[in-house]
């Protein structure tokens, strides 16, 4: 790329003043600030914030990585927030003047201003495509055309007035960030006489908030792992290299041993795992701007967040993620973002497209590394906020706020990811350690029953299809028209009826076959438990260590490699230590032979990716019995991924808590 071009970007509107038009709070718009800084070394800088926000200003720029909110609240105004942020050009701006001792001014004029300003423009990704020059070329254009009022006139005359005073006060080139909106109305506001306007000199309540974490990606038009890539870029240098594996998020897991601790990650090491993926994020997600210095690339981030996510997704819920789900995620993103007007997806299309790829956990993964900024604890030196939409709660009260400094897309909506509770101490989950026994979680166990008998009648259907026949119409209408063999052999003018089958008898045990579990390892915990009720079957089940994965008080989670239902309840013997099955030679095997002992029909519904082996077949013929094989692929990947995980409560007291833990 060629070197920038000073005077194209940031034109000298008079002698000693330059003017870079930017767009509020926008990533890319940060980093050519800070390389065209580097490059202009400007003596002083302006931005537009107003004027009676310059000490809490200098204040929140301080506190930088971590995420400050500037409050005021004025009656009769609405409240003015301002949020700080790594990736705004002005909050740049800031920082590079007070780390080089150089003057920072604010020059926007206090006055009552109530525009909410829509202007159609351009993704900022496409300066590094088009070159800033062009980039900011077209933005000029496009605000130019946009209508102006008198209360614009007023301020961008005053933020002229102001930037000649500081002008005046520091010899050396001043260079003026203002929004792409007002550039060429300060411009030339810049050429003629000016005044000071009528304005408010002070706020009489201006306050500095630490900001939640849970509220970054509220107020934030990228993500904020995309700030957070920034904030290790932008000093012209990329960090050290990171392991993979040290980004992928970790289960919560309880020691076996007589349940004794909870372990997992503790803050330390959640915060370790977040640094590592930033540091990923900045090698991997990163280009190289005019001058050579990596800038963060906002269209590579999303490889990192489906990577990512896709590897903390299968660690939690055992699915394994496709080539063609990765596809549809990249596709449906991006046509996401087209429709409303941007070129490269945001946290909000990444989120949707994971739970649409997938289900509502690949996407709360999604979300998780999308949010990822590893600076914002929930507690600070100063107080939280926290920022729901348009809702500022302060503690004690909620204060509903205008935004000031207004960006091209906003979305005051939440992202829709249904959010998953976290241990806030590990004790409070082991408290719920204290049943005498476990139990299933009924809505669960609803699930699976239904789906054990559209099982059955898939079983019997397909036996009754394989004995139906079709014959040409003579005396008897049979069962109905056959209208297929009608069409087929309509040159022949003949009418077909069709015959239906009937199957030799009723479906009774199902055993549905996740994972045949070959090295014997993965799936290590065996249970068998029986039904409460008269509507619910025996159970027999091979899984995941549920001690692995504790996602509440007393409330684990597994994953089934494989079970099995029987009906009626009640009869069922621990299969996993009859003797009766001692020569099975895998688990599934065990299933499928006690299915065909505990079976009170003829048929035996088996799923699986493979067809059972002659000796099992043989094996149930001998009971006069008939297993009929479904193939997993015939039935749907979305009903499957619900049917395989099962939740395991220690104790029944804990069904009344489980639903907000459940996932």
């Amino acid at each position: 790329m060629p070197p920038l071009d000073v005077d194209a970007i940031a034109p000298e509107v008079v002698p000693g003043i330059r003017v870079l038009p930017v767009l509020h709070e926008r990533l890319d718009l940060a980093a050519l600030t800070r390389r065209l800084l580097d490059t202009l070394d400007p003596a002083v800088v302006a931005v537009e914030l107003p004027t009676t926000l310059a000490e809490a200003a200098e204040r929140a720029v301080a506190r930088l990585p971590k995420v400050s909110v500037v409050i005021s609240e004025d009656e009769p105004d609405e409240a003015l927030v301002w949020v700080v942020t790594p990736g705004d050009p002005l909050v740049e701006a800031l920082r590079w003047a007070r780390k080089r001792g150089r003057p920072a001014h604010l020059v926007d004029p206090d006055v009552r201003y109530r525009h909410r300003r829509r202007d159609p423009l351009p993704d900022p990704w496409a300066l590094w495509s088009l070159g800033p020059e062009r980039y900011l070329a077209t933005v000029r254009t496009l605000v130019d055309r946009a209508p102006h009022d008198d209360a614009d006139i007023l301020r961008e005359r005053g933020m002229a007035h102001n930037a000649r005073r500081a002008a005046d006060s520091h010899p050396g080139t001043l260079l003026v960030l203002v929004g792409a909106a007002h550039a060429r109305g300060v411009a030339e506001a810049l050429r003629g006489p000016t005044a000071a306007p009528l304005a408010r000199r002070r706020r009489s309540q201006v306050t500095v908030r630490h900001l939640h974490p849970d509220s970054l990606t509220a107020l934030m038009p990228d993500p904020p792992l995309a700030h957070a890539v920034f904030e290790l870029l932008r000093n012209g240098h990329l960090p050290e290299s990171t392991d993979f594996a040290a980004t992928v998020s970790r289960r919560v897991e309880l020691l076996a041993a007589g349940l004794k601790l909870v372990t997992g990650q503790s803050p330390t090491e959640a915060a370790e795992r977040q640094r590592a993926l930033v540091r990923y994020a900045a090698h991997r997600a990163h280009r190289r701007s005019p001058d050579g210095a990596p800038v963060p690339d906002r269209a590579a981030l999303a490889a990192v967040v489906w990577r990512v996510a896709a590897a903390s997704y299968g660690e939690q819920t055992r699915e394994e993620t496709h080539s063609w789900q990765r596809r549809l995620f990249f596709d449906f993103s991006r046509r996401h973002a087209r429709v409303q007007g941007q070129l490269v997806p945001g946290l909000y299309e990444w989120a949707v497209a994971a739970r649409g790829v997938a289900d509502d956990n690949l996407a709360w993964e999604v979300f998780e590394a999308a949010r990822c900024y590893p600076w914002q604890e929930e507690v600070a030196e100063l107080e939280t906020a926290r920022v729901d939409g348009d809702m500022l709660q302060l503690g004690t009260r909620t204060v509903r706020f205008r935004r000031r400094f207004f960006r091209v897309k906003h979305r005051p909506v939440a992202v829709p990811v249904r959010r998953r509770p976290g241990p806030e101490d590990a004790a409070e989950w082991l408290a719920g350690f204290d049943g005498e026994g476990i139990c299933s979680y009924p809505p669960e166990d609803v699930v699976v029953e239904d789906y054990g008998r559209f099982l059955q009648r898939k079983a019997v259907a397909i036996l009754s299809a394989e004995r139906s026949r079709s014959e040409p119409f003579t005396t008897s209408m049979l069962d109905g028209v056959d209208i297929r063999e009608t069409m087929r052999h309509w040159h022949e003018g003949s009418l077909w009826v069709r015959q239906l089958g009937r199957a030799p008898g009723d479906a009774g045990s199902v055993v549905v076959i996740f994972d045949p579990d070959s090295d014997r390892n993965a799936y290590p915990y065996l249970m068998s438990w029986l039904g409460e009720h008269d509507q619910e079957s025996d159970m027999a089940f091979y899984a995941t260590d549920p001690t692995e994965q504790v996602v509440g008080p007393g409330i684990m989670r597994a994953t089934y490699g494989g079970f099995m239902l029987t009906y009626p309840p009640g009869r069922l013997f621990d299969v996993w230590h009859d003797p009766d099955y001692r020569h099975a030679r895998s688990k599934p095997e065990v299933l499928l032979m006690a299915a065909v002992d505990y079976s009170q029909h003829k048929l035996v519904v088996h799923v699986a990716g493979r067809p059972p082996s002659p000796r099992l077949q043989a094996y149930a013929s001998s009971q006069r019995k008939r297993i009929v094989h479904i193939p997993l692929g015939s039935l749907s990947p979305a009903a499957l991924r619900r049917l395989r995980v099962v939740h395991v409560l220690h104790g029944r007291d804990k069904r009344a808590i489980a639903r907000g833990y459940v996932w």
